[in-house]
């Protein structure tokens, strides 16, 4: 389900230009997020409340992996491959 199709496609586009502006220093410093090793290679986590954003830093972009909901169980998403 996307959040458009859930809330509206204004709450969905907030909600976008938010995490823009969450990404903004990863332009810059794409290693600053804590790595996420234990769950995929290369992959580095990110925080908008209250939503982790699993990203992985390439050589010409920050590529976003997964906007994940902090109530979920991480673990047993990475389990069932949600990161690879």
């Amino acid at each position: 389900m996307t959040l458009a199709f859930e809330a509206s496609e204004a709450i969905a586009t907030r909600f976008v230009d938010a995490v823009q502006k969450t990404f903004e220093p990863l332009r810059y410093f794409p290693f600053s997020g804590p790595a996420r090793d234990q769950l995929a290679p290369g992959l580095r986590v990110t925080f908008h409340s209250p939503y982790a954003i699993y990203y992985l830093p390439q050589p010409e972009a920050v590529v976003i992996v997964r906007v994940i909901h902090g109530a979920r169980d991480i673990a047993a998403l990475a389990e069932r491959g949600a990161f690879t």
